[in-house]
């Protein structure tokens, strides 16, 4: 017995030892290859090409996200011409719509027809003086403006409604002009700062005015000739004014479908 036993410890030493030997397994050699890495646009989406001995094989694809320019949601072409709604107070994302819309209009078509539909008592007066300022620079490349006005055309609404081409309001329309305001929360300040504030509202008058003055008559139904002067007392005074008063001072076209010198005439009748 103790035979057997002596015999199968002998081969589990043996074959075990044997097992634990390390196998002498050549390294492989390494895989010998020309890559060549490039980058491609491919419309919308940049590819990582690796060429594999000349072989091209697509390591990666991502979408890169850059659409083109798109009209806002205000406005919208029909018929051959951009429509345009500016139905609240005026701030600077009016601004950044025109000007985005009138881009698409020049980069995308051939369109230069603009109707302008607007109801605004109107809100900041720097984006005022831009909108107006924006219809102005595209009138020079050809473009044509038409303001539609109803319900009211306030404060800075009334210099991008009066440099339009051709001015429209409905009959119940009511107009007003005043002295801007500036809105500053509580806090002290310098007389430099109160000297400066001054003169940001002088300037700011100044542009305002020089605007209504450009696109008004030359005198208004009493003879008074239409000037700074006019319409800097107007401002002063909070001056609130029909259809009436905006067509005898020029700055309205037509009521309705009415040329606004028959809708005076009309008047007179009455």
């Amino acid at each position: 017995m103790k035979k057997y036993l002596l015999i199968g410890i002998a081969f589990l030493m043996l074959f075990g030892c044997a097992a634990n030997q390390p196998i002498n397994t050549p390294a492989p050699e390494p895989v010998k290859a020309d890559i060549t890495i490039t980058i491609k646009q491919v419309g919308t989406k940049t590819q990582v090409v690796a060429s594999v001995d000349g072989k091209e094989k697509i390591m990666k694809s991502m979408e890169v996200h850059n659409p083109g320019l798109k009209l806002s949601q205000l406005s919208a072409i029909s018929n051959g011409k951009l429509f345009v709604k500016i139905f609240s107070g005026l701030s600077v994302a009016d601004v950044t719509r025109m000007w985005n819309d009138l881009i698409y209009m020049e980069n995308e078509t051939e369109l230069t027809d603009v109707e302008m539909f607007i109801d605004s008592p109107g809100g900041d007066a720097f984006s005022g003086l831009a909108l107006a300022d924006t219809i102005e620079k595209f009138k020079k490349k050809g473009f044509r403006f038409t303001a539609h006005a109803t319900g009211i055309i306030a404060s800075a609404a009334v210099p991008v409604f009066a440099v339009c081409d051709e001015t429209r309001a409905t009959p119940a329309t009511i107009f007003m002009v005043h002295e801007a305001a500036l809105w500053k929360w509580p806090g002290r300040e310098t007389a430099s700062d109160i000297r400066s504030q001054a003169a940001l509202m002088n300037l700011l008058q100044t542009l305002y005015l020089n605007k209504l003055v450009a696109n008004s008559g030359e005198f208004d139904a009493e003879g008074i000739a239409i000037d700074f002067k006019y319409w800097e007392v107007m401002e002063a005074q909070t001056s609130w004014f029909s259809v009436k008063k905006a067509a005898e001072m020029g700055i309205l076209d037509f009521v309705n479908e009415m040329p606004a010198a028959d809708y005076l005439e009309f008047l007179q009748t009455k």
